[in-house]
């Protein structure tokens, strides 16, 4: 039986789009997952608004606390607390065979069908020139590609807006932007009011784009505006990499193959040979090429157990982040609609727009799905009044989740160790910002705090759920790696010293910005797997 052109690892947003590539091109594509996935848990989500279901299914405990009170966290902040009992199943099993040895910095991790984008937020933002040459991307191969993003997700983009280009820039096709809720409506009609004021200031807000449908796209329906956008998929309206699987599912060229956790691979004159455990044994899958797009901290771990590299250590970057609950003073006493969803509603950028690693991003939030209990737990109260408090305070809540840039260091590395708890090994992470880089973080959150004031929203608290707290992760095999020279990614995405190994994730990024970066990786994968391609003598 004759190899498969191409051999992918991972089905999150990256894997899922190097595939469509790929398979458009008319080549064989194998995608091995391990596939983790709940449909019985997502599909006892009603087609009803939050509000509804709330007041009236007797069932509705199993989704939105668990069976077994799984969605009711016990103590702190965690890194994936804000998963609901229907998303819980994105990192089910990676704790138990993703082993992480670390003191301080816990990833979120996934061998979920869809990856982490099983539970992504759906924000996309596009890159400048000047962030994409500090990453180590090109700007004018990811413009087409960002186009085909765009009409295999459905994103819904911000209107014609001068501010919004510093975040939306340079694309195309996009559906109109879904309506906002009636809390951060108005706290938009706030900041245009005193706009001119506010960008000379270094603060600018407005609509944010989300991989959601505005209106029916590529056999999706439009969001219904439940408020359900945490716990269930009903309508499919927001993108989950999945709904590309599934459809590339029904190509004679493309086969999914889930149960599968890949331990290495090696090659050789002819092709590729991974190999995974599966079922409790061991199977190879032999290709021309294979893709590495397992996320940015798995793909590195099999990069590191498969090559050969007397140092198995390499970088990290990921970005910090905080967020500020904070009471809108105007809504306090006003009626609120229901109509809404729950993802970002605004995004907004803050520092020196023109020098990136000088600037941080924020997506705004409400409050209202995301159930009374998490608040009450935090008051210094009784609960009785706890609960109080909360309804009175619920429609007024507005949650601003800060975003900073990473870049690499000596002071954040990961280091391949012996296999213990799983069969994959363990990685050895330490990570520490340098105080030059907490400093500045510290220098824009003090504007911050005073741009929250004169928006009308009173901080109520500065949460920090830890190092890894943003699920933001790159540059573990970048182009330049400061850590170990020798264990980097080459200009075509072929991984170093490897001739048919590509990196079609973030992991060979040499810089991470504020702005989310799933939208601009699953381009960067889609060039990848056009270089795939061009090595394999195909053409477009």
């Amino acid at each position: 039986m004759a190899p498969d052109d191409v051999v992918i690892v991972g089905s999150g947003p990256t894997g899922a789009m190097a595939a469509a590539e790929l398979v458009m091109r008319g080549l064989r594509v194998t995608l091995v997952d391990y596939g983790d996935d709940d449909p019985a848990m997502r599909s006892r989500v009603p087609d009803l608004p939050f509000d509804r279901f709330h007041r009236e299914d007797p069932a509705q405990r199993g989704y939105l606390l668990g069976d077994r009170l799984e969605g009711v966290p016990r103590s702190g902040v965690r890194v994936g607390a804000q998963l609901t009992p229907p998303r819980q199943f994105t990192n089910r099993t990676a704790d138990r065979l993703l082993p992480i040895c670390s003191e301080d910095f816990h990833p979120m991790q996934s061998l979920a069908l869809g990856g982490l984008g099983a539970a992504w937020g759906t924000a996309c933002f596009t890159y400048s020139a000047e962030e994409c040459g500090r990453i180590g991307l090109d700007p004018a191969t990811l413009a087409p590609q960002y186009a085909k993003v765009i009409d295999e997700a459905g994103i819904s983009g911000p209107s014609d807006d001068p501010t919004a280009r510093l975040w939306w820039d340079g694309v195309a096709g996009h559906q109109p932007p879904l309506e906002i809720d009636t809390n951060c409506a108005s706290i938009l009609a706030a900041y245009q009011k005193a706009a001119k004021q506010f960008l000379r200031r270094g603060f600018a807000l407005g609509n944010i784009p989300l991989a959601i449908n505005s209106r029916p796209h590529g056999g999706r329906e439009a969001n219904p505006y439940f408020d359900t956008d945490f716990y269930g998929d009903v309508r499919r309206s927001a993108y989950r990499p999945r709904y590309t699987i599934e459809r590339l599912q029904q190509s004679p060229n493309f086969r999914y193959v889930p149960g599968c956790l890949a331990l290495t691979f090696r090659e050789d004159p002819l092709g590729v040979d991974l190999t995974c455990q599966r079922g409790g044994e061991k199977a190879v899958f032999r290709a021309r090429r294979l893709i590495l797009c397992a996320g940015a901290i798995s793909t590195a771990r099999l990069a590191l157990a498969s090559v050969p590299l007397a140092d198995r250590t390499t970088t990290l970057l990921s970005s910090a982040y905080i967020y500020y609950p904070t009471l809108n003073l105007r809504m306090l006493g006003r009626p609120t609609a229901d109509r809404r969803h729950s993802m970002a509603q605004l995004t907004a950028l803050y520092g020196t727009f023109a020098t990136p690693e000088r600037t941080c991003s924020l997506q705004l939030y409400s409050y209202r799905s995301l159930l009374l209990f998490k608040l009450i737990k935090e008051m210094p109260l009784a609960p009785w009044a706890g609960l109080l408090m909360s309804r009175a305070m619920v429609d007024a809540l507005a949650i601003f989740g800060v975003f900073f840039p990473d870049e690499a260091g000596p002071t954040k590395t990961m280091r391949l160790g012996a296999s213990t708890t799983s069969p994959v090994p363990d990685l050895h992470i330490a990570y520490t910002r340098p105080p030059a880089q907490q400093a500045l973080q510290a220098g824009l959150e003090s504007g911050l705090r005073r741009s929250f004031w004169r928006l009308g929203c009173v901080p109520l608290g500065r949460v920090d759920p830890g190092p890894a707290g943003s699920i933001h992760y790159a540059g573990t095999v970048p182009r330049i790696n400061p850590v170990n020279p020798k264990f980097h990614t080459l200009s075509d995405g072929r991984l170093g010293g490897c001739e048919r190994v590509f990196i079609g994730d973030s992991s060979s990024w040499n810089w991470l910005p504020c702005k989310g970066p799933t939208f601009t990786a699953m381009a960067g994968a889609r060039v990848i797997a056009e270089h795939v391609a061009a090595s394999l003598g195909e053409r477009a």
